[in-house]
């Protein structure tokens, strides 16, 4: 291309330039400058460019719209990726889902706990049996509906038996009330009803559980709480467990109704801060009805802290004449980072027909624990919270939570009325080591040197005594 016409295409260029410029800033002066642009021309030029702005505006308004509506979309999106991941939020081992409007969530729960355990008899005529068994082997489901109702069913079926263990409703749309229908745990004490997944040792104390069993654990009734950070206040009224034995026809004039009584517990933490908890309560509950799995009257027993084997070494006989158990308990623990130091104290009286005499009977454990990896107990609703170790073990340098603990537990049935039991009472020593090994999951070791008056471990009535070396895996989900 010739440098002539390249010159004249840059002079048209520049022409229109000079146009566009003179129209949008003054037509007057380009007119003057250029002589060669008519005022119509301007003119027509002017109008097309005002046109050209106006529809620059009305897309940059409408851009502006869609802008708009974009953040408005993913605003939505984002909140639905929040709901689809929160209905499969997990807790570590297994997902709960929730709806749309996280009012209603449904979860599978369970526990597993697989113990191993070796005797040492060092005293008595009982033969113990070594041999491993599951404690636990349960399954179930938990929920919320319509926001305010929690309801959960599980059965455990530990033993080559199924036996339901929690079922039931509960309101907690009153704040700070709640209330409960259905089988689920008495108030009672501490180690009670503190949930089995959080238990320091193998086993509660000894008369916590002889005593739980004749009027607490779980029972088909009705329970009001109140529920806030410090202080908690329930009572209940309850018949018997969904287990126990009905009467048939036959047998009605020998059998009584169904026992039924009221049980209250309250807990107070003066202190309750991370690391640093005081934690007090008391108990009382009363009974009507008693009877055993054979007809009226009641029985109290309980094994030397350990389930593999069915010796008892507290056993008050059966007291046919029983008709009335009152229990009165007290609690407390304190936390200080990582030690914890607690204790319950029960007794237990039994009333029976006519003019006899009230049986009298009574035990309390304490025990305290230390944290080796700086880990700390914590309280919520009057109970233990789970514990979460700093570094969960994962074989890559985190070693879990690793706890000691010593507990001496004694229990005192020797005021029983049936003479081949008079004088049964017995102690116990556990020393234990809780690997935690995750919030779900730990491995527990304890060492139990027991021993017995009286015992029925021991045909000539003398004094029972024995070591057992327990373990148990546990996981809970």
């Amino acid at each position: 291309m010739t440098s002539r016409h390249q010159g004249g295409r840059l002079a048209g260029v520049s022409a229109i330039a000079l146009a566009i410029a003179a129209t949008l800033y003054s037509p007057a002066a380009f007119a003057q400058t250029s002589g060669q642009v008519s005022e119509a021309a301007s003119n027509a030029l002017l109008n097309r460019l005002n046109a050209l702005e106006q529809k620059v505006q009305q897309l940059e308004q409408r851009n502006a719209e869609l802008e708009g509506q974009v953040t408005v979309t993913n605003k939505r999106v984002q909140e639905t990726e929040a709901k689809v991941t929160s209905a499969g939020k997990t807790n570590g081992v297994v997902p709960t889902f929730t709806d749309s409007s996280g009012n209603t969530t449904f979860k599978v729960r369970g526990v597993i706990d697989a113990d191993y355990v070796g005797f040492n008899e060092r005293r008595g005529g009982y033969d113990y049996n070594n041999g491993t068994a599951f404690r636990r082997a349960r399954l179930g489901f938990e929920g919320t509906a319509f926001k305010d109702f929690n309801w959960k069913i599980e059965a455990d079926f530990a033993g080559n038996s199924v036996n339901l263990q929690d079922v039931y409703v509960q309101y907690s749309g009153l704040k700070p009330l709640e209330i409960t229908l259905g089988q689920h745990k008495a108030p009672f004490g501490l180690e009670s009803n503190n949930s089995d997944n959080y238990n320091v040792f193998l086993e509660r104390g000894m008369f916590n559980n002889a005593a739980g069993a004749l009027t607490a654990e779980r029972r088909i009734g009705l329970t009001l709480a109140y529920v806030s950070d410090n202080f908690t206040a329930s009572a209940n009224v309850s018949g018997e467990n969904e287990s126990i034995s009905r009467a048939s026809t036959a047998s009605t004039t020998d059998t009584p109704d169904e026992g039924w009584g009221v049980n209250g517990r309250i807990t107070w933490e003066p202190i309750n801060q991370k690391g640093r908890v005081l934690h007090l309560g008391a108990a009382a509950n009363w009974r009507t009805d008693l009877r055993t799995s054979s007809g009226a009257g009641t029985r109290l027993n309980d094994r030397p802290n350990v389930r593999v084997d069915g010796g008892s070494i507290i056993d008050s006989g059966t007291i046919a004449d029983a008709t009335d158990a009152h229990y009165v308990g007290a609690e407390a623990a304190g936390i200080f980072g990582p030690v914890t130091i607690a204790s319950e104290y029960g007794k237990l009286w039994v009333e029976r027909l006519g003019n006899a005499p009230t049986a009298h009977f009574d035990g309390y454990y304490v025990y305290g624990t230390f944290f080796l990896t700086g880990e700390s107990r914590s309280f919520s609703d009057g109970n233990y919270s789970r514990i979460k170790p700093i570094h969960n073990f994962d074989g890559k340098g985190g070693w879990g939570a690793w706890e000691l603990a010593l507990r001496y537990d004694h229990a005192d049935l020797s005021d029983t009325p049936v003479l081949a039991n008079t004088g049964n009472k017995a102690s116990n020593w556990t020393a234990g080591v809780n690997w935690y090994w995750n919030p779900n999951l730990k491995l527990q070791f304890n060492y139990i040197r027991f021993s017995g008056d009286n015992t029925p471990l021991d045909p000539v009535g003398a004094k029972t005594k024995g070591d057992a070396f327990a373990t148990r895996l546990h996981i809970d989900w």
